[in-house]
């Protein structure tokens, strides 16, 4: 299947993570009393009945919760989602991974003015600390004592599934009664005498309608917490502090959230498993730094964009401040399908402003993409043939970006970008621009983030400057050592007339890397996935990868695979390296971007309400 293709059917993936999966939650030891896979389950299950499921063994860090609720043998499924809250116990979804430190707000981090943030957020349960700190579930409130008590009473077919029924109710009744409810209480009263120092925006659209109480629900129960600041190529990392009640249906979203875009002091987060075009739960949240706000915004209006009207551009909801401090826009842009299902050069701009007479609801406005075509297929059949007055598409953003306060772009790493001038604009008009010459990439060659990246640059006040690196020879056969790293500049992209330019440092090969890194203990890993700095002209961030590794990383739920560098293309020397401690956890791995959100904090929350690290609490 072409990218095309694939694109018509596989929309709506997080931001450049196309064929990435959406993040599940990272499940820590506290939480594997739901793990139905061990021996001593597995032998339970075999004796309840042949209509019993058997357990599946994932590892507990690779797999949400949600993956283990399906797995749960002889858990009818209607009763999964809900079973998994007596499984939580003292689970906050990956505490001790690199992203929690014990003080999040330093004076590093209001200081720091440009950081590498993963997208990936996890959500911290407030209230399974409180039960944690409480002595967690006892042992016969679990899952796993329900059903080895079946397994024991030797019942099997109808008569074991009916006996878990009537386990699981009784269960599920005490647990609530003895667990979540005290702990409900004991939250409530602290966060009665240290009352939240976010500022909650409630969306004018979310006021409203039968999803109204649940937005409500989601923003008092909702607040980004700094969890990690460090100088790049350190990683700096966001969680979100959930305090939602235990039968609330938002506990049945992935444990995690996903940043789409940004733009100054501004970030929009899915959450849930939301995306455009898809019937699933969740919403947009937009995180202010400067007033240390947080907005929930409803999702798009139902049957505007559904996956057989529109396809996905390839990234996710873009975000421009339009006007400082706050004032901000979302946007999806969303291509219409063809009659074959295939991306069209007709698209649909949902919008939301956060301030104006528009405001508070999302807006349409049509456009036309000038797209490149895909090449006819001679292999495919007459009737599928693409016909001069039906042409294919072909267009993948990799990410979006604002440049200034109207315009966007998006950009395909193997295409090129589509500039908007002027997005607020009654009808707004694109253009495509070309990458550099030479630069253009069949889709064949993979997925350009993996060896592209691309940024804007302020150059003063309305000047800016679009940076695009490339790892020349990536994926192409070339030995690591001789692939070059080559940068470009746009200057005053708004202008059609602007032209690409080879930057002052503009290439230079890896395989100089290890001749001296001035005692850096750099391990000789291929690099990959480069992030060009928003601050420093010639300096651009590399993940180094062990590949090796990977598959135990990947089963493990460990780092040890992975470190980041930071490279001076002019001076041709390494920087500085980052490598995760010893026993750092992270699941999904890293998604990194550059932002200068951290030189935003608090600049405009007044001192008595300057963000604190939460009050720690003893329970007696």
């Amino acid at each position: 299947m072409n990218r095309v293709k694939c694109k018509a059917h596989c929309c709506h993936l997080p931001s450049s993570a196309r064929q990435r999966q959406r993040p599940g939650g990272a499940i820590t030891e506290a939480a594997f009393s739901l793990d139905l896979g061990r021996s001593s389950l597995s032998t339970a299950a075999a004796a309840s009945s042949s209509g019993m499921r058997t357990a599946r063994r994932r590892d507990a860090a690779a797999w949400g919760w949600r993956e283990r609720c399906r797995a749960a043998p002889g858990l009818p499924r209607r009763r999964r989602s809900r079973t998994m809250q007596l499984a939580r116990g003292s689970n906050n979804h990956g505490s001790d991974d690199h992203r929690t430190m014990a003080d999040p707000y330093t004076a590093a981090a209001t200081m720091a003015e440009e950081v590498l943030v993963d997208r990936y957020v996890l959500f911290e349960d407030e209230l399974s600390e409180v039960t944690a700190e409480r002595g967690g579930t006892p042992p016969s409130l679990t899952v796993e004592s329900v059903l080895q008590r079946i397994a024991a009473a030797g019942l099997s077919g109808d008569e074991a599934e009916a006996a878990v029924e009537r386990a699981l109710d009784a269960v599920m009744s005490r647990y609530r009664a003895e667990i979540e409810a005290p702990a409900e209480a004991i939250l409530r009263v602290r966060k009665a005498f240290r009352p939240s120092a976010v500022e909650k925006v409630v969306a004018a659209a979310a006021l409203g309608g039968v999803d109204a109480a649940s937005y409500r629900e989601a923003l008092e129960g909702i607040e980004p917490r700094l969890c990690r600041v460090a100088e790049p190529p350190g990683l700096t990392s966001l969680a979100l502090r959930m305090s939602w009640p235990g039968d609330s249906a938002l506990r049945h979203f992935p444990a995690g959230a996903f940043v789409s875009g940004a733009d100054h002091n501004i970030l929009a987060l899915y959450v849930g498993p939301y995306r455009p075009g898809f019937a699933e739960a969740g919403f947009y949240l937009v995180y202010d730094a400067w007033a240390n706000s947080v907005a929930v915004v409803p999702p798009l209006p139902p049957r505007s964009a559904t996956m057989f009207s529109h396809c996905s551009i390839g990234t996710g909801v873009a975000v421009l401040r339009h006007g400082p401090p706050s004032d901000y826009v979302l946007v999806e842009l969303l291509p219409r399908q063809d009659d074959r299902g295939l991306i069209s050069n007709t698209a649909t701009l949902f919008m939301w402003r956060s301030s104006g007479p528009v405001a508070g609801r999302w807006i349409q406005k049509e456009a036309v993409l000038p797209l490149p075509t895909e090449p006819p297929d001679e292999e495919e059949d007459d009737e599928d043939d693409a016909s001069p007055e039906q042409p294919s598409y072909r267009f993948c953003a990799d990410t979006a970006f604002a440049v200034g306060s109207t315009c966007l772009c998006w950009v395909d790493l193997l295409q090129g970008m589509l500039v908007c001038n002027d997005v607020l604009a009654d009808h707004p008009e694109f253009r495509f621009v070309g990458l550099p010459e030479g630069c253009t990439v069949e889709p064949e060659h993979g997925r350009g983030d993996q060896h592209r990246s691309t940024c804007c640059v302020e150059r003063g006040e309305q000047k800016h400057t679009i940076k695009f690196v490339s790892m020349d020879g990536y994926g192409q056969g070339r030995p690591i050592s001789e692939v070059a790293l080559i940068t470009w500049t746009l200057d005053e992209p708004q202008d059609p007339r602007s032209e690409w330019k080879k930057a002052a440092a503009a290439s230079m090969c890896f395989g100089d890397l290890w001749k001296d890194d001035d005692g850096l203990d750099l391990p000789p890993l291929p690099p990959s996935c480069p992030v060009l700095s928003m601050l420093q002209d010639d300096v651009v961030y590399l993940e180094l990868v062990d590949n090796q590794r990977l598959e135990e990383d990947k089963a493990s739920g460990m780092l040890g695979g992975r470190c980041y560098m930071s490279l001076d293309m002019r001076r041709r020397r390494v920087l500085s390296v980052f490598k995760f401690s010893p026993g750092s956890r992270c699941f999904p791995p890293p998604d990194i971007f550059a932002s200068r959100f951290t030189m935003y904090l608090n600049k405009g929350t007044p001192s008595s309400q300057k963000i604190s690290h939460p009050r720690n609490f003893r329970i007696h």
